[in-house]
Protein backbone atom coordinates (compact mmCIF):
# COMPACT_ATOMS: atom_id res chain seq x y z
CA UNK A 1 0.00 0.00 0.00
CA UNK A 2 3.09 2.48 -0.73
CA UNK A 3 0.85 4.17 -3.02
CA UNK A 4 -1.18 5.83 -0.07
CA UNK A 5 -0.30 9.17 -0.12
CA UNK A 6 0.75 10.10 3.50
CA UNK A 7 1.11 13.64 3.70
CA UNK A 8 -1.55 14.59 5.23
CA UNK A 9 -0.65 12.71 8.16
CA UNK A 10 2.42 14.13 8.81
CA UNK A 11 1.39 18.32 8.37
CA UNK A 12 1.49 18.44 12.40
CA UNK A 13 3.90 15.55 13.45
CA UNK A 14 5.87 13.12 11.55
CA UNK A 15 4.59 9.50 11.96
CA UNK A 16 7.29 7.07 13.17
CA UNK A 17 7.55 4.19 11.02
CA UNK A 18 4.91 1.71 12.92
CA UNK A 19 2.45 4.05 12.80
CA UNK A 20 2.34 4.79 9.26
CA UNK A 21 2.25 0.57 8.35
CA UNK A 22 -0.42 0.49 11.54
CA UNK A 23 -2.17 2.97 9.46
CA UNK A 24 -1.95 1.73 6.18
CA UNK A 25 -2.51 -2.07 7.83
CA UNK A 26 -6.27 -0.63 8.12
CA UNK A 27 -7.49 0.32 4.78
CA UNK A 28 -8.77 -2.05 2.66
CA UNK A 29 -7.96 -2.88 -1.20
CA UNK A 30 -7.61 -0.42 -3.53
CA UNK A 31 -10.53 0.16 -5.61
CA UNK A 32 -11.44 2.56 -8.64
CA UNK A 33 -13.74 4.96 -9.84
CA UNK A 34 -14.64 6.00 -13.29
CA UNK A 35 -14.64 9.84 -13.95
CA UNK A 36 -18.28 11.15 -12.94
CA UNK A 37 -19.13 8.25 -10.49
CA UNK A 38 -20.29 8.12 -7.27
CA UNK A 39 -18.55 6.78 -3.95
CA UNK A 40 -21.69 7.78 -1.72
CA UNK A 41 -24.58 8.52 -1.93
CA UNK A 42 -26.05 11.24 0.66
CA UNK A 43 -28.46 9.42 3.13
CA UNK A 44 -26.42 5.76 2.22
CA UNK A 45 -25.15 4.07 6.03
CA UNK A 46 -21.98 5.33 7.35
CA UNK A 47 -19.94 2.39 7.86
CA UNK A 48 -16.60 3.54 6.43
CA UNK A 49 -14.47 6.83 5.46
CA UNK A 50 -12.35 6.62 2.61
CA UNK A 51 -8.75 7.40 1.60
CA UNK A 52 -7.89 9.25 -1.64
CA UNK A 53 -4.64 7.77 -3.29
CA UNK A 54 -5.28 9.10 -6.50
CA UNK A 55 -7.86 11.74 -8.69
CA UNK A 56 -9.74 14.37 -7.59
CA UNK A 57 -12.95 13.85 -5.84
CA UNK A 58 -15.94 16.62 -4.77
CA UNK A 59 -18.18 16.35 -2.06
CA UNK A 60 -21.31 17.90 -2.28
CA UNK A 61 -24.97 18.62 -0.81
CA UNK A 62 -27.78 17.73 -2.35
CA UNK A 63 -30.75 19.61 -2.11
CA UNK A 64 -34.56 18.84 -2.53
CA UNK A 65 -34.91 20.53 -5.53
CA UNK A 66 -32.40 18.48 -7.09
CA UNK A 67 -29.61 21.74 -7.08
CA UNK A 68 -26.24 20.91 -5.57
CA UNK A 69 -23.85 22.28 -3.90
CA UNK A 70 -19.97 21.42 -4.15
CA UNK A 71 -18.82 22.02 -0.42
CA UNK A 72 -15.30 20.51 -0.74
CA UNK A 73 -12.48 19.58 -3.74
CA UNK A 74 -10.33 16.63 -2.54
CA UNK A 75 -7.09 16.00 -3.91
CA UNK A 76 -4.84 12.67 -3.21
CA UNK A 77 -4.19 11.96 0.41
CA UNK A 78 -7.66 13.82 1.12
CA UNK A 79 -9.65 11.36 4.10
CA UNK A 80 -13.33 11.16 2.69
CA UNK A 81 -16.16 11.37 4.37
CA UNK A 82 -15.38 11.95 7.38
CA UNK A 83 -17.77 14.78 8.50
CA UNK A 84 -20.40 12.39 8.64
CA UNK A 85 -18.87 10.15 11.38
CA UNK A 86 -21.19 11.92 13.81
CA UNK A 87 -24.07 10.55 11.70
CA UNK A 88 -26.13 7.39 10.83
CA UNK A 89 -26.60 8.51 7.45
CA UNK A 90 -24.03 10.42 5.10
CA UNK A 91 -24.40 13.96 4.61
CA UNK A 92 -22.66 14.09 1.89
CA UNK A 93 -22.14 12.60 -1.80
CA UNK A 94 -19.05 11.56 -3.09
CA UNK A 95 -18.03 11.79 -6.70
CA UNK A 96 -15.36 11.74 -8.88
CA UNK A 97 -14.07 14.79 -10.06
CA UNK A 98 -11.61 12.44 -12.43
CA UNK A 99 -10.87 8.69 -12.27
CA UNK A 100 -9.84 7.77 -8.66
CA UNK A 101 -8.67 5.44 -6.50
CA UNK A 102 -9.54 5.13 -3.38
CA UNK A 103 -9.27 2.52 -0.65
CA UNK A 104 -11.69 2.43 2.47
CA UNK A 105 -11.27 2.10 6.47
CA UNK A 106 -14.39 0.70 8.56
CA UNK A 107 -15.38 3.18 11.62
CA UNK A 108 -14.23 -0.03 13.62
CA UNK A 109 -10.75 1.16 13.14
CA UNK A 110 -11.17 4.07 14.66
CA UNK A 111 -10.61 2.87 17.98
CA UNK A 112 -7.46 0.96 17.72
CA UNK A 113 -5.85 4.37 16.03
CA UNK A 114 -6.55 6.34 19.28
CA UNK A 115 -5.78 3.46 21.47
CA UNK A 116 -2.82 2.10 19.46
CA UNK A 117 -1.68 5.41 17.83
CA UNK A 118 -2.53 8.67 19.96
CA UNK A 119 0.34 11.18 18.47
CA UNK A 120 -1.13 10.21 14.83
CA UNK A 121 -4.71 10.12 16.00
CA UNK A 122 -3.88 14.05 17.41
CA UNK A 123 -2.31 14.71 14.13
CA UNK A 124 -5.35 13.98 12.08
CA UNK A 125 -7.47 15.93 14.78
CA UNK A 126 -5.11 19.01 13.91
CA UNK A 127 -5.80 18.36 10.30
CA UNK A 128 -9.43 18.71 10.65
CA UNK A 129 -9.06 21.70 12.34
CA UNK A 130 -7.34 22.65 8.97
CA UNK A 131 -10.08 22.33 6.95
CA UNK A 132 -12.23 23.80 9.27
CA UNK A 133 -10.26 27.11 9.15
CA UNK A 134 -10.80 26.35 5.30
CA UNK A 135 -14.40 25.74 5.39
CA UNK A 136 -14.34 29.16 7.46
CA UNK A 137 -12.38 31.32 4.37
CA UNK A 138 -14.49 29.49 1.55
CA UNK A 139 -18.01 30.71 3.62
CA UNK A 140 -16.36 33.99 3.90
CA UNK A 141 -15.69 34.22 0.31
CA UNK A 142 -18.67 33.35 -0.58
CA UNK A 143 -20.68 35.51 1.92
CA UNK A 144 -18.79 38.63 1.67
CA UNK A 145 -16.56 38.60 -1.28
CA UNK A 146 -16.71 39.98 -5.02
CA UNK A 147 -17.24 36.83 -7.17
CA UNK A 148 -13.14 37.37 -8.74
CA UNK A 149 -12.11 37.10 -4.90
CA UNK A 150 -14.12 33.68 -4.47
CA UNK A 151 -12.50 32.33 -7.57
CA UNK A 152 -9.13 33.24 -6.87
CA UNK A 153 -9.39 31.61 -3.07
CA UNK A 154 -10.10 28.32 -4.85
CA UNK A 155 -7.38 28.54 -6.87
CA UNK A 156 -5.02 29.13 -4.39
CA UNK A 157 -6.11 26.36 -2.28
CA UNK A 158 -5.88 23.83 -4.58
CA UNK A 159 -2.22 24.94 -5.29
CA UNK A 160 -1.81 24.86 -2.47
CA UNK A 161 -2.60 21.88 -1.28
CA UNK A 162 -1.43 20.28 -4.63
CA UNK A 163 1.95 21.84 -3.62
CA UNK A 164 2.45 19.70 -0.69
CA UNK A 165 1.89 16.79 -2.66
CA UNK A 166 5.15 17.93 -5.10
CA UNK A 167 3.23 19.71 -7.68
CA UNK A 168 4.72 22.12 -9.61
CA UNK A 169 3.97 25.76 -7.62
CA UNK A 170 2.60 27.88 -9.71
CA UNK A 171 0.74 24.94 -11.88
CA UNK A 172 -2.51 23.28 -11.61
CA UNK A 173 -4.00 20.17 -14.17
CA UNK A 174 -7.12 21.83 -13.20
CA UNK A 175 -10.24 18.96 -14.17
CA UNK A 176 -13.02 20.94 -13.11
CA UNK A 177 -15.61 22.56 -15.73
CA UNK A 178 -17.06 25.58 -15.72
CA UNK A 179 -20.40 24.22 -14.15
CA UNK A 180 -18.24 22.68 -11.34
CA UNK A 181 -16.59 26.04 -10.77
CA UNK A 182 -20.19 27.58 -10.21
CA UNK A 183 -21.55 24.72 -8.13
CA UNK A 184 -18.38 25.76 -5.80
CA UNK A 185 -18.89 28.86 -5.62
CA UNK A 186 -22.55 29.30 -6.76
CA UNK A 187 -21.69 31.53 -9.70
CA UNK A 188 -23.12 30.76 -13.06
CA UNK A 189 -20.80 29.11 -15.62
CA UNK A 190 -20.98 32.72 -17.52
CA UNK A 191 -19.71 34.95 -14.97
CA UNK A 192 -16.96 31.71 -14.14
CA UNK A 193 -16.07 32.14 -18.03
CA UNK A 194 -15.91 36.04 -17.78
CA UNK A 195 -13.75 36.28 -14.92
CA UNK A 196 -11.00 33.97 -15.73
CA UNK A 197 -10.92 35.56 -19.51
CA UNK A 198 -10.11 38.66 -17.08
CA UNK A 199 -7.33 36.67 -15.33
CA UNK A 200 -6.09 35.85 -18.38
CA UNK A 201 -6.00 39.41 -19.97
CA UNK A 202 -4.36 40.53 -16.62
CA UNK A 203 -1.73 38.19 -16.86
CA UNK A 204 -2.15 36.06 -13.75
CA UNK A 205 -3.04 32.88 -14.97
CA UNK A 206 -2.77 31.15 -18.39
CA UNK A 207 -4.75 28.18 -19.25
CA UNK A 208 -3.54 25.23 -21.95
CA UNK A 209 -5.70 22.68 -21.96
CA UNK A 210 -7.00 21.53 -18.78
CA UNK A 211 -4.07 22.93 -17.22
CA UNK A 212 -4.27 26.37 -15.21
CA UNK A 213 -0.88 28.48 -14.59
CA UNK A 214 -0.81 30.80 -11.90
CA UNK A 215 1.88 33.06 -13.25
CA UNK A 216 1.63 35.59 -10.03
CA UNK A 217 0.75 33.56 -6.78
CA UNK A 218 1.95 36.53 -4.36
CA UNK A 219 -0.43 38.93 -6.22
CA UNK A 220 -2.96 36.25 -6.04
CA UNK A 221 -2.83 36.27 -2.64
CA UNK A 222 -2.95 39.82 -2.31
CA UNK A 223 -6.36 40.13 -4.64
CA UNK A 224 -7.64 36.81 -2.73
CA UNK A 225 -8.09 39.55 0.53
CA UNK A 226 -7.74 36.35 2.75
CA UNK A 227 -4.79 36.76 5.60
CA UNK A 228 -1.60 35.09 5.55
CA UNK A 229 -1.56 31.82 7.79
CA UNK A 230 0.96 30.26 10.00
CA UNK A 231 0.14 26.64 10.45
CA UNK A 232 1.93 25.53 14.38
CA UNK A 233 3.74 22.75 12.90
CA UNK A 234 5.26 20.19 15.84
CA UNK A 235 3.15 21.23 18.77
CA UNK A 236 5.02 20.51 22.29
CA UNK A 237 1.66 19.36 23.37
CA UNK A 238 1.58 16.95 20.59
CA UNK A 239 5.19 15.79 21.18
CA UNK A 240 4.07 14.83 24.81
CA UNK A 241 1.61 12.41 23.75
CA UNK A 242 2.77 8.95 25.19
CA UNK A 243 2.80 6.47 22.41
Amino acid sequence: MADIPMHRLAEFAMPTDDELAFFKRLCGPEWLVPRRGTIRMQGDPVEQIYLLSEGWVASCFELRSGERQIVKIHVPGDVLGAPSLSLDAAAETLVALTAVKVRSMPLKAFGPIFREAPALAASMFLSAQQERVFLMERLTSVGRMPAMNRLVVLLLHVHDRLVLLGHPEGSIDWPLTQSDIGDVLGLTTVHINRMMKSLDREGLIDRTGSTIRLNDVAALRRLSGLPDRNWTKRPEWLAKIAI
